[in-house]
C-alpha cells in the first residue's frame, strides 16, 4: 500500500491534474514499473561486484588474539653437561656429570595477539585486468537492463493505446447511437404516417438494445485496460487515470529500412550488452594468463605474548616475499576455457547484429503495411459515411428499406472500428519498433509531431 502511494505521490502534474500522455506514460513505467526497480538492484548488485574487486587495491589488516592454556609446561631438554676433571693448584676436582638439564620456555596460561598488515605490492597486472573485466560486466548489465526498461515502455505503450482504442469503440458507440436515434425519429414519423410497417420501428429499437449491450461490454473491458496500464506503469491496479480523447496519427520516422537495420545493428541495448560482455570475456582471457606470473607480497606486524620466561614479550617484523605457484595441472586448461568463451561471445555479438537487423526491417515493414492500411480505413470512412448519408435520404424518401439503413450504418460503425484499431495497432508497432533501435521512446514522441505519410 505504502509502495502505490508512494507511485501516486511521484506522478507528474500531468497525470495528477491533467491528462496521461503517451511520453509521461513511458516515462512513468521507466520510473516506478517492476522492470525498473529490477533494473536499478541488478546494476546496485553489477556495481558492487566491481568494488569487491577494486578492494583487492586495498591492504588487509588482520587481528589474532586470545588466551592460551596449556596442560604441561613448555620446557626444552638440554644436552649431557659435564664439569671437571678441574685443577685448583694442587687440588684435583674429580670429573662430575650433571645429566641433561630441562629449562622452562614458557607459561601454561597466557594471553597474546598479534596485529597483521597485509599487502599485494604487484601481481604482474591481475587486479587491472579483473577490476576492467567487472566493469565491463557492470556495463553489460547497465545496457542488457536499458533494453529490458525500452521493451517495458514498448509494452506500456501497448497498452495505452489499447485503453486508447477503446476508447475510440466508445466514441464510435456514441456516433451509432447518435445515427440510430435520429434514424428510430423518422422510422417513428414514417409510421405515424401509415408510411412503413412495425418491424421498421422493432428493428431499429433492437439495435439500439444490442448497442445498449456493446456498450456494457466496453465498459468492462475498459476498466480491466485501465488496471493492465497501471500495473504496467508499476502504479496500484485502482490508480485514476485520465487520457486524452484521442491521438494524433503516428509521427513519421527519419529512417528508411535499411537504416533501421543498420541503427539496430549498432543501437540495439542487447547488441551493445553483448559487446560489453564480449570486453569482459577478453580481459577475463588475459587475466587467465597472467595466473602463471608470481605476486610480490608484504606484511608487517606487531605481536605479543605473555611469558613470564621472554625477555621480549613484543615483537614487531617486516615481511617482504614472493608468491609463486610454480605448477597448477588445470592452469592451461582455464586459459583454453576462457579462450572459448571469448570466441563464443564474439560469435554471438555477430549473431546478435544480425537479429537485431532483421528484427528491425520486418517491424518497419510490418509498420509501413500498418500506415497504408490507415489510410485506406481513413479513405473506407469517408466512403462509408457519404453511402450512409445517401441511404438515410433515399430511405426518408421511401426509395430505400431500412434494413438498407441499418445496414449502411452498420458498415460506417465498421469502417470506424476499423480505422481506430488500425490507427492504434500502427503506434504498437512503431513503439515495438523504436524499442528495437534503441531510441528514447519518451523523447521521440514528444518531439516527433510531423505525422507519418504512408506510402
Amino acid at each position: 500500500m505504502r509502495r502505490g502511494i508512494l507511485a501516486l505521490l511521484l506522478l507528474p502534474g500531468a497525470l495528477r491534474a491533467g491528462s496521461l500522455s503517451l511520453p509521461e506514460a513511458m516515462r512513468q513505467a521507466a520510473r516506478t514499473s517492476f522492470r525498473a526497480e529490477g533494473a536499478r538492484l541488478e546494476r546496485a548488485k553489477a556495481r558492487e561486484e566491481t568494488s569487491q574487486i577494486r578492494s583487492l587495491y586495498l591492504p588487509e589488516l588482520h587481528f589474532q588474539g586470545g588466551h592460551l592454556n596449556l596442560e604441561k609446561q613448555p620446557r626444552i631438554l638440554s644436552a649431557p653437561v659435564s664439569i671437571g676433571p678441574l685443577d685448583l693448584g694442587g687440588i684435583t676436582i674429580p670429573r662430575m656429570d650433571l645429566g641433561t638439564l630441562v629449562n622452562p620456555l614458557g607459561d601454561t596460561s597466557s594471553w597474546r595477539y598479534k596485529v597483521s598488515l597485509q599487502y599485494l605490492l604487484y601481481d604482474f597486472g591481475r587486479r587491472e585486468r579483473a577490476l576492467a573485466a567487472s566493469r565491463a560486466r557492470e556495463t553489460a548489465i547497465g545496457l542488457r537492463e536499458e533494453g529490458g526498461i525500452r521493451r517495458t515502455q514498448a509494452e506500456v505503450a501497448q497498452q495505452y493505446v489499447g485503453l486508447m482504442h477503446l476508447k475510440a469503440q466508445r466514441r464510435v458507440l456514441s456516433q451509432r447511437r447518435k445515427a440510430l436515434e435520429d434514424h428510430l425519429k423518422s422510422v417513428r414519423a414514417l409510421f405515424e404516417q401509415g408510411m412503413v410497417a412495425r418491424n421498421d420501428l422493432l428493428r431499429t429499437e433492437v439495435a439500439l438494445r444490442s448497442l445498449g449491450d456493446a456498450e456494457r461490454a466496453l465498459d468492462s473491458a475498459e476498466s480491466g485496460a485501465r488496471d493492465n496500464l497501471n500495473v504496467a506503469m508499476g502504479l496500484e491496479p485502482t490508480a485514476t487515470l485520465d487520457l486524452p480523447d484521442d491521438l494524433d496519427a503516428p509521427p513519421g520516422l527519419p529512417w528508411d529500412e535499411t537504416a533501421c537495420r543498420v541503427r539496430a545493428a549498432q543501437s540495439s541495448e542487447g547488441v551493445k550488452a553483448l559487446r560489453a560482455r564480449l570486453k569482459a570475456l577478453e580481459s577475463q582471457v588475459v587475466l587467465q594468463r597472467r595466473d602463471y606470473a608470481p605476486n610480490l607480497v608484504a606484511e608487517a606486524f606487531h605481536a605479543y605474548e605473555q611469558n613470564s620466561y621472554s625477555v621480549h614479550p613484543h615483537s614487531n617484523g617486516l615481511y617482504l616475499g614472493l608468491s609463486w605457484k610454480v605448477f597448477d595441472g588445470a592452469r592451461a586448461s582455464r586459459v583454453r576455457q576462457s579462450l572459448s568463451e571469448f570466441e563464443l561471445g564474439r560469435r554471438e555479438v555477430q549473431e546478435a547484429e544480425r537479429q537485431a537487423g532483421n528484427t528491425a526491417a520486418a517491424a518497419y515493414r510490418d509498420l509501413q503495411v500498418a500506415l497504408r492500411e490507415l489510410k485506406t480505413s481513413e479513405a473506407n470512412v469517408a466512403a462509408a459515411e457519404e453511402n450512409f448519408r445517401i441511404v438515410e435520404d433515399q430511405y426518408r424518401e421511401g426509395l430505400a428499406r431500412s434494413t438498407d439503413a441499418l445496414d449502411a450504418e452498420a458498415l460506417l460503425a465498421e469502417s470506424r472500428f476499423g480505422l481506430a484499431a488500425r490507427r492504434y495497432r500502427a503506434y504498437a508497432l512503431q513503439a515495438a519498433l523504436l524499442a528495437t533501435l534503441g531510441e528514447d521512446l519518451p523523447a521521440f514522441y514528444e518531439h516527433a509531431k510531423e505525422p507519418s505519410n504512408a506510402l
